[in-house]
């Protein structure tokens, strides 16, 4: 399997420790699909280099990693991306000091998506229409948190993509990008599942009837109960 490409891979720091933060950028790229299960990463040496990290700062992460099982790491033949990511651990271990960035994504997400969906409702072709009825159908199903979460970012993008705006299409999937660990939180239990669900359910309602107020007013209540759901989780996560 080829390596993953490193292409915009420097590394984002924040005040954390190093260590930390390249722990949350490879982390944040496994769950949102630019390294994919199976995956090489690139040699260590071109690795801490791509993220203008020292070596060891960089083996104390991917050490970190491939304890939460996000990476396995063998001997002659590199690091790579576990075949199976285990999104809830992968996420719940950054849940206590993560708290500032789930709001500003969800903060994020109220400003930019109503406005999207609205667009959407004015400019929907019937083959969009029928794409959501796909996705939501298969997002009714008993899925695991994977499956679900990789259905409503589909949805989210496609509802972007009929807004006819490739300026704001690309907006609706950078949007789906820098939010996926946070709107994770909300899949990761069936309770979380069936508001999301619920709530897609309203938003292709006024899709379907071609009415922009109603399907923003959908989104909006959408994304605030699902704010709520991951407030929900946050809450018995560090309470436990």
């Amino acid at each position: 399997m080829a390596t993953s490409d490193p292409a915009g891979l420097r590394l984002a720091r924040s005040s954390a420790t190093v260590a930390d933060d390249i722990v949350r950028q490879i982390e944040h790229r496994i769950v949102a699909g630019s390294f994919t299960p199976g995956d090489r990463l690139p040699a260590e040496r071109r690795l801490a280099a791509d993220l203008g990290v020292s070596r060891t700062a960089l083996r104390e992460a991917l050490g970190r990693l491939e304890v939460a099982g996000l990476v396995v790491r063998r001997h002659g033949s590199g690091t790579r991306v576990a075949r199976a990511v285990p999104l809830g651990a992968s996420l719940a271990a950054r849940l206590e000091n993560a708290g500032d960035d789930f709001d500003h994504s969800a903060e994020f997400r109220e400003l930019v998506e109503p406005q999207l969906a609205r667009l959407a409702a004015e400019r929907i072709t019937a083959a969009e229409l029928t794409e959501l009825r796909a996705l939501l159908a298969a997002s009714s199903a008993d899925v695991d948190a994977e499956e679900s979460l990789r259905l409503d970012v589909a949805f989210h993008t496609a509802i972007a993509r009929a807004s006819r705006n490739p300026l704001l299409a690309s907006l609706g999937e950078l949007t789906a990008n820098w939010t996926v660990e946070a709107r994770a939180f909300s899949h990761l239990a069936g309770d979380g599942r069936r508001v999301s669900h619920a709530g897609h359910v309203r938003i292709l309602a006024g899709l379907e009837a071609a009415d922009p107020d109603a399907v923003a007013s959908a989104m909006a209540t959408h994304l605030r109960e699902i704010r709520a759901v991951i407030d929900r989780v946050r809450d018995i996560d560090q309470s436990a």
